[in-house]
């Protein structure tokens, strides 16, 4: 067995692997909003916050490939699209569709924070680590749910919009919560209280909504569906995956 195939098996680096492959494609995904944003403001944020979800993704990539002695670049591009477990409402497309694409990084802005307390538990290397990313990221999470505010405090155009784009999103996004690794047996209790997490996720968001006057309704998906966390991927995935590989399979020593 390889190190990359002894790595896959572990339960708690699937659980790792779910948040830096989310932060991965969605660094990739969002970097297509640069110079694009509606406002210089969000322009900015927007590209910003792309580049610190993809440092972010290397800082847990970093702690597997330590643990496991492989080269961090390898895992973040050299595993099959099947090994991928990010959930495929990172890369959805949003059809330059800002208000799809703000709503989906304020919802994984939200899941990303509980994870991180939870990936915490792992040991000082990765505590350290995720203790680092938390800061970072709670930054973007208040700069979100303030726009949040203001655009529910907006125009009914604004206010349309961002209920669409939750309207849209949300019959997706509970797959975040997805049970992670095709190889492990789902009734494993491995995933730190997956209740637990959703309603922390659901009750931090829904707080921010309330007071901005939007709705949303987000089911907790089965045990046993199965999607993007388990390996079967949408194609638009596949899709990114190649585009983001493109540099990669031209030139294997590349790095980012």
């Amino acid at each position: 067995m390889t190190a990359m195939q002894d790595m896959m098996k572990d339960p708690d680096v699937n659980l790792v692997l779910s948040l830096a492959d989310d932060l991965l494609m969605l660094g990739h995904v969002q970097g297509d909003w640069t110079g694009l944003g509606p406002i210089l403001e969000e322009d900015i944020a927007s590209s910003s916050m792309a580049q610190d979800d993809l440092s972010h993704a290397l800082v847990l990539y970093e702690h597997l490939g330590n643990r496991f002695g492989l080269d961090p670049d390898v895992i973040a591009y050299e595993r099959d699209v099947a090994d991928y477990r990010c959930c495929d409402l990172v890369t959805m497309p949003d059809e330059f569709d800002w208000s799809v694409a703000f709503v989906r990084r304020w919802m994984v802005a939200h899941w990303a924070d509980p994870v991180l307390d939870r990936l915490a538990m792992g040991g000082k290397d990765l505590e350290d680590r995720c203790r680092r990313l938390r800061a970072e990221q709670g930054v973007h999470l208040s700069y979100l749910d303030d726009w949040m505010r203001r655009l529910g405090a907006g125009p009914a155009e604004a206010r349309e919009r961002i209920q669409a784009a939750l309207d849209r999103i949300t019959p997706l996004a509970g797959m975040l919560m997805e049970i992670p690794g095709r190889d492990l047996d789902v009734d494993e209790d491995f995933c730190c209280g997956r209740e637990e997490l959703f309603n922390e996720w659901v009750t931090a968001m829904d707080a921010v909504l309330s007071g901005a006057g939007f709705i949303m309704d987000i089911t907790l998906p089965a045990r046993d569906v199965i999607g993007g966390r388990r390996g079967e991927h949408a194609e638009h995935f596949i899709q990114q995956h190649a585009e983001m590989n493109e540099v990669r399979c031209e030139d294997p020593g590349a790095a980012w």
